[in-house]
C-alpha cells in the first residue's frame, strides 16, 4: 500500500482533489488477505483504470490503480483476437491493433480504461460491431470476495452458474470483481468517412430520423453546448460501396461549415468538445455525467429536440451540456440476457453532463439539480440508464441502478451476496 503523500494522478479533477487513505498498484497477496479479512475501510474500495471517473478515488477512501503494473497488450495473430491487462486505455489498445491492420470499437475518448469496455462500451462502431462487452472472450480478476477466477465466453455446455457470472462480468464488473485481464475479439482495420457540422434544433430532429435508417456501417453522435455540432462516422468497407456511403452523407444537411474527412481509424478521431461561443469559466471543473438509454424515435424526434432545447435554456453554466450517440445495428441482435446491459432495444445514449468551479457549492448544486431536472424531461424519450460512471456517492444512485438493470437486478444482487459479500466493491 501506498501512502497518500505520495503523488496520485489522474484526468478527472474531482478524484484528483480527492483527499484518499492511500492506494494500492497490485492486486497481490497483501491486498488479497486485506479483503479476506475485511480490512478496507471505508468502503467500497475505489478502482482506477484510466483516471476518467470522478469515482477513481474518494476522501478517506483506498483506491487501487491499475495504470502502471498492468500494461501488457498480447496480440494473437492466429486467432486474431487481443489480452490486454487492466491499466491499458483505449488509445494503446488502439494504437497496437492498428500496426496489426486490427481494430477494437472504442469509444470517443481514447483515455478510458478497460471501465469502459466492462460497462458496456458503445463507440461509433457499435452499430456494425456491437458493443465492447459483445467483444469480451475470456475474463481474469478477483472477486470482492478475494477468491480468484478465469471465466470464457459461454458456449452450449457452460454451467447456470458460470453463465450467470460471465453475464454480471460483462456490464456490471465494478460491482462484483476486480478485473486484471481481458482477451478481446478484434475487427480488421477500415477507413472512415467523418462529416461534422454545426446544426439548428430542427435540422438535428431531421438528422436523427435520417438517421434511424441508416445502414449499421454508419453512425451519428452529437453534442449540445452554446450550439450543436453533430458527427457522423461512415465505415468504408470496400470501393464498390462508395455510392452507398456517398448516399448517406448526401441526406445530411448543408451548413457553412460542414465539413468532411477521410480518417484511417477511430484513434485519429478529434476530441468532442462542448461547443461555446465564449468560454468565460474557470479551467479546473468538476462534473459528474448520466448516461440514458432510449429506443428509436422515430416520428418523435422533433419533440425530443425541442425538450432537449427546453433543458439547454436553463443550464446553470457554459460547461453542463447534453450529448448522444447512437445504438442500434448489431447492439440490438444480441441476447438481451447474454450481459448486463438489457437495454438491447436501445438505438440512443444520451448523457447529460453537470459541470461546476470546484470553489463553489452554490454551482455545485445548481448543477447537480439542473442534470436531475434534464433527467426528468430526456426520461419519457429514455428510460433506461447506462451505466458508464458509478454515482454511489449521489441520492440518485438507487433509481438509475434499477433503471439500468431492470428485472436482471435481484439475479444481480444475488450475484453480489456470494462473490462480494463484504461489500467491498460499491453497492448495488
Amino acid at each position: 500500500m501506498i501512502p497518500p503523500q505520495v503523488p496520485f494522478q489522474i484526468h478527472n479533477a474531482q478524484a484528483q482533489d480527492a483527499n484518499i487513505t492511500g492506494f494500492f498498484e497490485k492486486v497481490d497477496t497483501n491486498l488479497i488477505k486485506l479483503i479476506q479479512e475485511d480490512q478496507l475501510h471505508p468502503k467500497p474500495l475505489m478502482l482506477c483504470s484510466g483516471g476518467t471517473s470522478s469515482r477513481c478515488s474518494a476522501n478517506g477512501h483506498w483506491t487501487l490503480d491499475l495504470r502502471r503494473n498492468y500494461k501488457t497488450i498480447n496480440f494473437n495473430a492466429l486467432e486474431k483476437d487481443v489480452v490486454i491487462q487492466a491499466g491499458v486505455n483505449m488509445n494503446e489498445l488502439l494504437s497496437h491493433l492498428v500496426k496489426e491492420n486490427r481494430i477494437f470499437p472504442v469509444g470517443l475518448s481514447g483515455i478510458t480504461g478497460i471501465g469502459y469496455i466492462l460497462t458496456g462500451g458503445i463507440s461509433p462502431l457499435s452499430r456494425k460491431y456491437g458493443l465492447a462487452i459483445d467483444q469480451i472472450l475470456e475474463i481474469e480478476g478477483v472477486w470482492g470476495n478475494g477468491n480468484k477466477f478465469r471465466k470464457f465466453k459461454p458456449g452450449l455446455l457452460t454451467l447456470e452458474q458460470d453463465i450467470n457470472e460471465w453475464r454480471g462480468l460483462c456490464g456490471a464488473a465494478p460491482f462484483l470483481g476486480i478485473i486484471t485481464k481481458l482477451r478481446l475479439k478484434t475487427n480488421l482495420l477500415k477507413p472512415l468517412y467523418l462529416w461534422e457540422s454545426s446544426l439548428s434544433p430542427v435540422q438535428l430532429s431531421k438528422t436523427i430520423q435520417i438517421a434511424e435508417s441508416w445502414p449499421d456501417y454508419a453512425s451519428l453522435h452529437w453534442i449540445w453546448g452554446d450550439y450543436i455540432k453533430a458527427f457522423a462516422i461512415v465505415e468504408i468497407d470496400s470501393l464498390g460501396k462508395m455510392k452507398d456511403v456517398e448516399g448517406i452523407l448526401n441526406q445530411l444537411p448543408k451548413t457553412i461549415d460542414s465539413k468532411l474527412f477521410r480518417i484511417s481509424s477511430l484513434n485519429k478521431l478529434k476530441e468532442m468538445k462542448v461547443p461555446v461561443i465564449e468560454n468565460k469559466e474557470s479551467n479546473k471543473r468538476y462534473s459528474e455525467v448520466l448516461g440514458l438509454l432510449g429506443s428509436p424515435l422515430l416520428s418523435r424526434s422533433y419533440e425530443f429536440v425541442k425538450s432537449i432545447e427546453e433543458i439547454m435554456n436553463l443550464r446553470p453554466n457554459k460547461q453542463c451540456y447534453l450529448a448522444a450517440q447512437q445504438l442500434g445495428g448489431n447492439t440490438m441482435r444480441a441476447s438481451e440476457g447474454s450481459t448486463s446491459f438489457v437495454h438491447r432495444d436501445a438505438m440512443w445514449k444520451p448523457w447529460i453532463t453537470g459541470s461546476w468551479d470546484p470553489k463553489s457549492n452554490d454551482e455545485k448544486d445548481k448543477s447537480l439539480t439542473w442534470m436531475v431536472e434534464a433527467w426528468s424531461k430526456i426520461e419519457p424519450y429514455c428510460p433506461g440508464v447506462h451505466l458508464a460512471q458509478l454515482h454511489d456517492h449521489l441520492p440518485w444512485h438507487t433509481k438509475e441502478v434499477n433503471a439500468a438493470f431492470k428485472e436482471w437486478l435481484p439475479g444481480l444482487q444475488q450475484l453480489k451476496s456470494t462473490c462480494d459479500p463484504k461489500g467491498i466493491l460499491p453497492p448495488l
